[in-house]
């Protein structure tokens, strides 16, 4: 077999998602008891408890295969969201949404245009279908540009996925932008709003997407169970698409592709919205915490609407590895001057001040 021949050319510049390191490697590396990971966005307290019991309580009939149409869960969404059962999909994560998404509207040589830095998987489905990736850097307070990014739109235009929060560096755009951005947007354009850490946000300036969604405009709006829900290991998410576009994803979806212990977490989940408040009010908190802690050493950052912080650093290579040597495993980005350091506990925020202690003791600052 020719390889090169035989495999599609537009995945050539693409390169496998690289996924952060797990415990077990820092610990056997660094021969470390106690390892911190908060290099995912991984909410630390683990599912509800009403939604982690139906869960145990579905797992001797996993013989049977889910329900591919997710009926129940749906339902609840359509009851929880206010929205229509024709514009729901489910996922498994919004990622595969946005895969989807791309896949059922972008043609070889249509433009997609997004943030940066932004979600990684925003060029990784524009590369696999052979679009281009048209990218348009934040401002200098790392939000989203939104003027720059409708100058950037062409007749070519196809997409523009909006990050909201942004990830990696956690800021919003506001409510009077988002709005003009979508009066001005060329109709021929699909607006999608990855929504993944909504949850988390405090700012009253910020703009619910699902606000604008009418069933008629081309917009998206994706979310998850993986981030304040606490469902990351099971991988399941949501859109509210119009209705023309939801039909035509649930043609490219895979059958099953939403497990049942993922459905019933979701469906349990939904009810308890006193836990989602807690959560909320704890990960405020814990951001507070840092803040005061970053100021005292020095350390820059960005202030976050999620349940991340977006540091700034001249040395992130070294700066990571001195803090994975603290037993703390923080988010990369090669050389660009930043690193993202995820939310914890009120333990977590403790023993990630006394990593960031021990490192601008031993390094002279960050």
């Amino acid at each position: 077999m020719d390889w090169e021949a035989a495999i599609r050319a537009e995945l050539d510049p693409m390169v496998p998602y690289a996924p952060g390191l797990r415990a077990s490697e820092v610990r056997e590396r660094f021969g470390r008891d106690t390892i911190l990971k908060l290099s995912s966005n991984e909410h630390p307290c683990g599912p509800f408890p009403t939604a982690l019991r139906a869960m145990e309580a579905v797992l001797p009939r996993l013989n049977r295969y889910p329900d591919g149409s997710a009926r129940a869960l749906r339902r609840a969404l359509c009851q929880h969201l206010g929205a229509a059962d024709e514009s729901l999909v489910i996922g498994n994560g919004s990622n595969e949404l946005i895969r989807l998404i791309a896949q059922v509207l972008l043609r070889p040589g249509d433009e997609v245009v997004f943030a940066w830095p932004s979600f990684v998987v925003y060029p990784m489905v524009t590369q696999m279908f052979g679009a281009i990736a048209v990218k348009v850097p934040l401002t200098a307070d790392e939000i989203h540009d939104l003027s720059a990014m409708l100058a950037a739109i062409t007749d070519k235009t196809r997409i523009v996925f909006l990050c909201n929060p942004n990830n990696p560096t956690g800021t919003i755009y506001h409510r009077e932008k988002f709005e003009r951005f979508l009066a001005e947007v060329p109709g021929h354009v699909m607006v999608v709003v990855d929504e993944a850490y909504f949850e988390f946000v405090t700012d009253d300036r910020y703009p619910d997407a699902l606000d604008w969604f009418d069933g008629d405009r081309p917009l998206a709006v994706l979310r998850t169970f993986s981030k304040i829900y606490s469902l990351a290991g099971l991988r399941i998410g949501y859109g509210v698409l119009p209705a023309p576009l939801a039909h035509a994803v649930d043609k490219v979806r895979e059958p099953f592709n939403v497990n049942t212990p993922a459905q019933v977490g979701a469906f349990y989940s939904l009810g308890d919205e006193a836990e989602v408040e807690r959560r909320k009010r704890e990960n405020q908190e814990q951001k507070t915490y840092l803040y005061s802690a970053f100021d005292r050493l020095g350390i820059g950052y960005v202030p976050s609407e999620t349940n991340f912080v977006y540091l700034r650093t001249e040395r992130p290579v070294e700066v990571f590895e001195a803090l994975l040597g603290e037993g703390v495993i923080v988010r990369g980005f090669g050389t660009a001057p930043a690193l993202r350091v995820g939310v914890g506990t009120p333990e977590d925020t403790r023993a990630t001040i006394a990593a960031l202690e021990a490192v601008v003791a031993r390094l002279g600052g960050v």
